[in-house]
């Protein structure tokens, strides 16, 4: 009898387990269908005023160069091929000086007028290039010889971005590649190329010196200044490209954010090769189709945000 009880106990409780295991199947199957009734949120609403208001560019997916690039820290300095030190031509007494520190001169602009020591007849010493007077070491009643440098004046149309480059990274540079001069944050970049590098190294920071001439046309460039070189190793060609901040994360997926009728869808895409302005993709988006580049971050947070009723 104890035998029959225990097989019964046994029944029942397989029975209930099998409710169980029908029950949370049934529910599982429920919640997975009902999800399923949901469609995914990928297009936005977005009216052409808040698109401009938000900040969010349009930009047209399309053939772009991506470029391999390695990053140079640089001085300024002025170019000392277009500098000139200016000296006197005869002993003497300074009677006046024109110019200071700082001040702008033309070809044959007087500087300053010596009296000669040998004929006691006043002289003027003149700039013998257009430039901006860099240094000046002279004084009224001072007595000058002609060893004497009163002036240094620049031509600071162009200068010199003296770069420090390391061993490992001196063996994909090369004379003439393209580099990219970055004068501050908000500045457009400044294209010229590595016009020089040296043949030794400095054994104090065992890097060697490569050397870029620089249009300053606009004197964004002083020298005594750091600034940042960006050169183009390599150029590749790429069918479609898409700018770098086009690109998002959505459920750990890329995607961008495509311009249809009255606002935008998110496509997943596959990237390739990116650079640091634009990235290739390789599928998802097709040459010619609109896109949000700048600010597309709105649209990620706006996708991410919950449907009315929704928790």
């Amino acid at each position: 009898m104890k035998r029959q009880y225990i097989l019964r106990a046994l029944s029942a409780a397989l029975f209930v387990s099998l409710l169980l295991l029908v029950s949370c199947s049934k529910s599982k199957k429920e919640a997975n269908e009902h999800a399923a009734e949901q469609p995914e949120k990928k297009r936005i609403e977005v009216t052409e005023e808040a698109r401009k208001k938000s900040g969010i560019a349009i930009e047209v997916a399309g053939p772009a160069v991506l470029k391999k690039t390695l990053k140079l820290n640089g001085k300024i300095g002025p170019n000392e091929e277009r500098m000139v030190h200016v000296s006197p031509r005869f002993p003497g007494i300074v009677k006046s000086i024109a110019k200071r520190l700082g001040d702008v001169v033309k070809t044959g602009e007087a500087l300053a007028v010596i009296e000669s020591n040998e004929s006691l007849q006043p002289y003027e010493v003149k700039s013998e290039i257009d430039g901006t007077i860099i240094k000046r070491d002279i004084a009224l009643g001072e007595f000058v010889d002609t060893n004497k440098t009163m002036f240094i004046v620049a031509d600071l149309s162009n200068v010199w971005v003296d770069f420090s480059v390391y061993r490992h990274e001196s063996e994909s540079l090369g004379v003439g590649q393209k580099v990219l001069i970055q004068p501050s944050e908000s500045a457009d970049k400044i294209e010229s190329t590595i016009s020089y590098i040296s043949p030794f190294g400095l054994e104090n920071t065992q890097t060697t010196l490569a050397r870029a001439v620089v249009p300053n046309d606009k004197g964004q460039l002083r020298p005594g200044l750091f600034v940042e070189g960006t050169v183009v190793l390599e150029e590749v060609p790429m069918p479609v490209a898409v700018k770098a901040s086009a690109l998002q994360t959505v459920d750990e997926k890329p995607v961008v954010f495509i311009e249809v009728a009255k606002g935008f869808e998110a496509r997943e895409v596959e990237v390739g090769e990116r650079d640091d302005e634009c990235i290739q993709i390789k599928s998802g988006v097709v040459a010619g189709e609109k896109y949000a580049a700048g600010n597309s971050f709105l649209l990620k947070s706006e996708l991410a945000r919950p449907e009315p009723g929704e928790e």
